[in-house]
């Protein structure tokens, strides 16, 4: 197919290399930067422009890969201009937003498409190395799903289909599963350090206990994989870290405690916790006993 990437992000700058390696045609790149737009488009030998109607009627699917916060008003700006091609597919890349904020390219004749990767982007390469496996979470026009589920199988990827209105809470997962992720374990090498861990050797330490927690997840769910002291219901090494942490790090305190609560609430699905263990842990942790 002959598709136009409008932001050349890195997103935008993964997904054309992407396209283009599975066999689709890029019609054309195009950036409000000229040198991020020839910079992306240098990458697929394809044309590059800072105006996107310079691809966008020739496109056969538009991807905005814009920053969230202008996708509708770049969509809107084209489609005044009669930019899309009627029956073209228009897609943006956004987990937070619906398809519902591309309905300017409707006016046009197409179809709106929400293709939001479920995977993080640090850079292009990274996203181009990281993406094939993942899930490509889609919604929209009944007439963009078709296509959008065989753009997700070009890109040796799976599709995860979800009701419009759900994107808010879908996006609101990814962000605690990856973003929270990260800023946890920065939490975590900081009490590492305040332990007298060198930074350096922190991640390095824990690495291999966060990936084997992670394969555990993969394996048998994050229910049974839960282990620690909450799960066998230690309530005393519980105290003796929010004492540790009373004396070096108590911003960390809040942060503990609202974790603490929550996988008292795993423990207890789990099985392993009797009500005195519970009970001492929730009085530690401040939950209501």
């Amino acid at each position: 197919m002959r598709i136009a990437i409008i932001g050349a992000g890195n997103v935008g700058t993964a997904l054309a290399v992407l396209f283009q390696a599975a066999g689709h045609q890029l019609s054309g790149i195009a950036s409000q930067s000229a040198a991020s737009a020839a910079l992306a488009a240098q990458r697929v030998n394809a044309a590059y422009d800072t105006d996107p109607l310079a691809f966008t009627r020739q496109a056969e699917v538009v991807f905005l890969t814009t920053p969230d916060r202008v996708v509708a008003e770049v969509c809107e700006r084209i489609a005044s201009q009669n930019g899309f091609s009627a029956g073209a597919i228009v897609a943006h890349t956004s987990g937070a937003h619906s398809s519902d904020i591309l309905a300017s390219a409707s006016l046009n004749g197409a179809y709106p498409l929400s293709f939001h990767p479920l995977q993080t982007f640090a850079n292009p390469d990274a996203g181009i190395q990281n993406l094939p496996g993942s899930f490509i979470t889609v919604e929209g026009h009944e007439e963009a799903l078709p296509i959008a589920r065989q753009l997700v199988e070009d890109l040796g990827c799976k599709p995860l289909e979800i009701p419009t209105a759900s994107k808010p809470l879908y996006h609101a997962a990814a962000c605690i599963a990856c973003n929270y992720l990260t800023t946890l374990l920065e939490e975590a090498l900081r009490v590492m350090e305040a332990a007298g861990v060198r930074r350096e050797d922190g991640l390095p330490a824990l690495y291999p206990l966060i990936e084997g927690t992670l394969n555990n997840i993969k394996r048998v769910g994050p229910t049974r994989a839960l282990t620690g002291p909450i799960a066998r219901g230690d309530a005393s090494t519980v105290k003796i870290h929010l004492s540790a942490l009373e004396r070096k790090l108590p911003e960390v305190i809040p942060l503990y405690k609202v974790l603490g609560l929550a996988t008292v609430d795993l423990a207890t699905v789990k099985g392993t916790l009797c009500e005195p263990e519970r009970q001492k842990l929730l009085e530690y942790l401040g939950g209501d006993v």
